[in-house]
């Protein structure tokens, strides 16, 4: 009797390893999620009179049919288990090997088993499919603006490439009609060139040869001709300036190289010459794929600063910053380095509290206001020679001296106390601002005098209360009834409205550095104590390896990843998640690793 038991056990284990193995070859594979007059929904009734649903296609990749029933769909990768499909219908739910499954993202569940209960935004959102234990992710995705009767698949069926559908194909292969935009990206521009980089073509129609400038990226390995795509200043107008198709061998870019567009109205002056001005005030740039509504890069900026540039921090990332020397058609390099500092905890109503140490005679008030500088990096950072402000329009308001770095120099780990005092000759550390009681601003500015370290915001204050990050360096601020100048700051605190102590929920903070290499570090709060998962997905949703399997103490904790995959191999360099699982808490954030 027990072996036969153990038979069936052994089986039914079986069965669970190989549907589970199955179900990684699926993937979503097309969606439309603005679909005006595009696709009946054929089991339509008079719910909403809209026979015009949004859909979702999920791909069966591999050789053995799979049954969806029992897995999960989201528009939230927060909320992995948002929608089950029932498995009450196996012959509707299952996908044959090779095939495709459409589920209707109506919200109308009564229809069928095949009609989720959720809606895509054409606007931009996220999709996942989570297989049914409620955290593996089998695939997801976030996606942006879409076109009314436009789907955006994979192409070909389950690639990573995706492309806009001018003819979608729900239920069929990915192929036909296919806008296969590059991938290139806007890696730096000049918008106020007063005197930096003379335009080579510039002939005598303005007198002025500094033109404004725009450097495209192509970090793929095969080169890109833009002879034919659109440049715009202005995103409601995708093809306002088209490139002309007529000199290939100046609007081909190779492979890992870089084009610079000159942005100067003077079209008669050569193919790189667009129609468009920039605005040193702030405004957008777009460029757009030859169909003329594919975006393929677009960014809207705030004002810029004569002669510096602004661009990716590492060619074609996600991080910006302004350069002080510009590097037109070649790897962005030169910026300035800013560290990794917080502002980290303050007192704007110091009445009785702590006493300067440096306090003379002058106002007869020994007790200042304060700002308390945290650096959670492993390298000491002198802070010499940035500056620091109560007014975020004068970034440049106060310079902190350069004399005496052994004052100025935040070691791995540490805190330093800035006295916001207006007595400056009392040393390095005494600031010429101070910070008022019924609220107002702090920024820490790096040495160029543009690049924003840190800042915040804050309302009225509390005499002898500071107000503080919680944890050292997190998203999260309190009061601290007891204040910590000087040293970490406590996890429990009063909170903002008084309500309760910290942490009182569950949270995933955003790693820092970001991006990173070679590690970065991630931060997460437990209210109580609960067993944590937390595991790294590549962009498909792949699980690379796992950070943390541990029955934790409720508190604050921190793990670190190295960039390596659980198979001991260096990953590459892209976008990631991480995910926490504590008890019934489960949340997503994005990192990227650079290499």
């Amino acid at each position: 009797m027990n072996k036969f038991l153990l038979r069936i056990l052994f089986l039914a284990c079986l069965f669970l390893m190989i549907t589970n193995l199955q179900a990684q070859n699926l993937v979503i594979n097309e969606f439309m999620a603005s679909n005006d007059a595009y696709l009946v929904d054929p089991e339509e009734d008079t719910d909403d009179g809209d026979p015009y649903e949004d859909w979702i296609e999920i791909y069966n990749a591999g050789t053995g049919a799979v049954d969806v029933g029992g897995m999960y769909v989201t528009d939230d990768l927060s909320n992995l288990t948002l929608w089950q499909i029932p498995a009450t219908d196996a012959a509707k739910t299952t996908i044959a090997a090779g095939g495709y499954l459409i589920l209707y993202a109506d919200k109308e569940t009564h229809q069928g088993v095949l009609h989720v209960n959720i809606k895509l935004s054409g606007s931009g959102e996220q999709i996942g499919l989570t297989a049914s234990d409620g955290v593996t992710i089998l695939d997801s995705l976030t996606y942006t603006e879409q076109i009314a009767d436009t789907s955006y698949g994979r192409t070909p069926d389950g690639a990573d490439q995706w492309a806009f559908f001018p003819n979608p194909t729900p239920g069929a292969a990915n192929g036909s009609g296919a806008v296969l935009a590059p991938v290139l990206y806007i890696n730096e521009f000049l918008a106020s060139n007063d005197a930096s980089l003379v335009d080579p073509d510039e002939d005598t129609d303005d007198g002025d040869p500094y033109e404004d400038w725009i450097e495209i990226f192509n970090p793929g390995s095969t080169p890109v001709d833009i002879g034919g795509m659109y440049i715009t200043d202005d995103l409601a107008e995708l093809t306002q300036w088209q490139i002309p198709a007529t000199e290939p061998d100046k609007t081909t870019i190779p492979a890992g190289g870089f084009l610079v567009l000159y942005a100067d109205k003077e079209t008669h002056q050569g193919v790189l010459h667009v129609n468009i001005k920039l605005s040193g005030g702030g405004e957008q740039i777009g460029l757009t794929a030859a169909d003329g509504t594919t975006v393929i890069d677009s960014l809207t900026y705030t004002e810029q600063y004569a002669d510096t540039s602004y661009g990716r921090t590492v060619d074609g990332g996600n991080e910006w910053a302004f350069f002080i020397e510009p590097t037109p058609g070649a790897s962005n390099v030169g910026i300035v380095e800013a560290p990794t500092l917080f502002i980290n905890e303050f007192m704007a109503s110091n009445d009785t509290y702590l006493v300067d140490p440096e306090e003379d005679t002058d106002d007869g008030d020994p007790y200042e206001d304060w700002i308390e500088i945290y650096n959670p990096g492993a390298a000491a950072v002198d802070i010499g020679g940035m500056y620091i402000t109560d007014d975020l329009s004068n970034l440049t308001q106060w310079q902190i001296p350069t004399t005496d770095p052994a004052k100025t120099t935040i070691p791995a780990g540490g805190f330093l106390l800035l006295y916001a005092d207006k007595e400056s000759h009392q040393g390095v550390l005494h600031v010429d601002i101070k910070l008022s009681g019924g609220g107002e601003q702090i920024g820490l500015t790096a040495a160029d005098g543009v690049t924003i370290i840190d800042s915040l915001t804050y309302t009225e204050q509390i005499a002898d209360t500071s107000y503080g990050r919680v944890p050292d360096g997190g998203s999260e601020w309190a009061m601290f009834a007891n204040p910590t100048p000087g040293t970490s700051n406590p996890v429990s605190a009063v909170s903002e409205n008084g309500n309760g102590t910290l942490p009182v929920d569950f949270a995933l903070m955003q790693n820092y550095p970001n991006p990173f290499n070679p590690s970065t570090t991630i931060v997460y709060q437990l209210p109580k104590n609960a067993h944590v998962f937390i595991k790294v997905y590549n962009i498909v949703g792949r699980e690379i390896t796992t950070l943390v399997n541990s029955d934790l103490q409720a508190g604050t904790h921190k793990v670190q990843w190295n960039g390596h995959m659980q198979n001991g191999q260096l990953a590459a360099s892209g976008v990631y998640f991480y995910r926490i699982q504590a008890g019934e808490f489960t949340q997503v954030k994005k990192m990227m690793f650079v290499q």
